[in-house]
């Protein structure tokens, strides 16, 4: 079934004259009749009842002309679509961001590219370093903001950000406020709040170092979560730095300390949209370490 077969039926359905419908769709006579009945070939019943001078849409044409009508409205929308995309009228952005990630300059280059392109249509996801490199792999994600991984996929291309530390975040009456864990064996006696799966894995390795297992009990999916659970008491968290802020108190380790270092990456080799090439342009002009306090990740 082609488009012009479907738009040759729509025209005759609504005026129920093949000679007006042929004027109508710029095409002979001939050509729609032939055109409608390969269609009707392919439904295997006739969709019209020519009866001399008079026409009518059989049961079978009734039935199938809503269908026809989506499908024919779809089509025209795609095409106006990717004409828009062609002009950069539409542009597009999916964008991942890993919930580790709070940083002022997001703002100014989500603001920055909301200026300039006119027809930006931002889909924001978030979710772990590891889930987002799956959906940036899968197609569903055209630029992400992670945490990179120790063992990232072949295919990714990454762009250093910064760097920052994971620390533990407490209220400011907890121990650790005024002073810092004296060894790996005093973290076994807290609980641990960890945030979106992606660091308790490395503090669960500096206990092990002396023998030490934590409990991690809980998780939170961003900063606003993990304030809410620390400040209710429930335990302590551990997160990059730059996810805490005032009442909460940060303390890093002494020991095995850990470093994040958060990347801008995406699918090597797969062609990029308008939106997502402009991102990246504005992200990598951008010096990310002026509003976190941390070094500044080198650039390649």
């Amino acid at each position: 079934m082609e488009m012009h077969q479907v738009r040759y039926f729509l025209a005759a359905a609504r005026l129920l004259n093949f000679t007006r419908a042929a004027i109508e769709c710029n095409v002979s006579q001939p050509s729609l009749t032939k055109a409608i009945q390969k269609l009707e070939d392919e439904f295997g019943a006739p969709l019209f009842r020519r009866e001399r001078a008079r026409t009518h849409l059989t049961e079978l044409g009734k039935a199938m002309l809503p269908h026809l009508e989506r499908s024919f409205e779809a089509a025209q929308t795609a095409k106006q679509m990717a004409r828009g995309m062609g002009r950069a009228e539409i542009t597009p952005l999916a964008l991942g961001i890993a919930r580790t990630v709070e940083h002022a300059t997001l703002e100014h280059v989500l603001g920055e590219l909301g200026r300039n392109l006119s027809g930006l249509e931002l889909a924001l996801a978030s979710g772990s370093s590891r889930e987002l490199i799956e959906l940036a792999m899968a197609g569903s994600l055209d630029l992400v903001i992670i945490e990179m991984p120790d063992e990232a996929p072949e295919r990714l291309d990454c762009w250093p950000l910064f760097a920052d530390a994971w620390c533990a975040v407490t209220r400011q009456d907890h121990a650790f406020a005024a002073s810092p864990p004296s060894s790996p064996a005093v973290l076994e006696e807290e609980t641990w709040i960890d945030v979106a799966g992606d660091g308790c894995a490395a503090l669960a390795r500096i206990a092990a170092q002396s023998g030490a297992a934590i409990d991690v009990r809980h998780q939170a999916q961003g900063a606003a979560q993990l304030r809410q659970m620390v400040l209710a008491g429930l335990g302590c968290g551990w997160a990059p730095r730059s996810l805490a802020a005032p009442p909460l108190a940060v303390t890093e380790l002494p020991f095995g300390s850990v470093e994040a270092r958060f990347v801008l990456a995406s699918v090597a080799g797969r062609r990029r949209s308008v939106a997502a090439e402009a991102f990246l342009r504005v992200a990598r002009a951008q010096d990310w370490a002026l509003t976190t306090g941390t070094e500044a990740a080198p650039q390649s």
